[in-house]
């Protein structure tokens, strides 16, 4: 713990709990209000974001490497669109916080259970109908900082199924600026490192990416 850490922690459980009572009152802002609050962390921490390439408003998947649960924040922050995030739906069970799950009508999987990919499959058509881009974590994990893990497959499917367009996201140094396993918390720089778009209908699309997303990770973290 630092003493930067300290004070994330206790904005970030106060300014959640304000979160949710305005998501309760405003359901019809729920977007806005995500949107307010990611922007504020960012202050809050002292992110200098470097955006590498273009990010591709038109993508109906995102795929992004996971270090810290600020990654969703991140990109809250910066895509104007309401992300549909895929999460394990034992977060949205947590007492009171777990609100903040099930307001913005996130994607709530249980891997464990058979049926989590026809429910994802599902959802995933839903929110896309509705013009939310489906974000996504390819490794299941939070992983560490050396390297990328080895993707699943949940999201190759999804994607070959409805026949999407998926951009990769590569993040660098996003657990330095929010450790919240540790309660660490630094200003300084975030990478956010666009990959070109691709359809799901290439037969080595995924192994690509994949590739790919690993290799601009290593290029880019020191």
């Amino acid at each position: 713990m630092n003493f930067k850490g300290f004070i994330m922690a206790i904005y970030s459980f106060f300014s959640l709990l304000i979160v949710i009572v305005f998501m309760y009152i405003f359901k019809t802002k729920i977007h806005i209000i995500r949107k307010v609050w990611a922007t504020s962390m960012v202050k809050m921490i002292g992110v200098d974001i470097q955006e590498i390439g273009s990010l591709d408003t038109d993508a109906d998947i995102v795929i992004l490497n996971h270090n810290s649960m600020f990654d969703i924040t991140l990109l809250d922050y910066l895509h104007p669109k309401d992300i549909a995030w895929v999460t394990n739906e034992k977060l949205a069970s947590i007492p009171v916080f777990g609100w903040i799950f099930k307001f913005p009508n996130l994607i709530l999987i249980d891997p464990t259970k058979r049926n989590s990919l026809k429910i994802l499959l599902h959802r995933s058509k839903e929110e896309i109908a509705s013009n939310r881009p489906i974000g996504i974590f390819p490794e299941g994990t939070r992983g560490d900082n050396d390297a990328i893990v080895d993707f699943q497959k949940g999201v190759k499917l999804i994607a070959e199924k409805l026949n999407l367009k998926v951009q990769g996201i590569v993040l660098v140094n996003t657990r330095k600026r929010l450790d919240t396993k540790n309660f660490l918390s630094s200003s300084g720089k975030v990478k956010v490192i666009y990959l070109e778009t691709v359809g799901s209908s290439s037969k080595d699309w995924f192994a690509n990416m994949e590739q790919s997303m690993k290799e601009t990770y290593k290029k880019n973290l020191h």
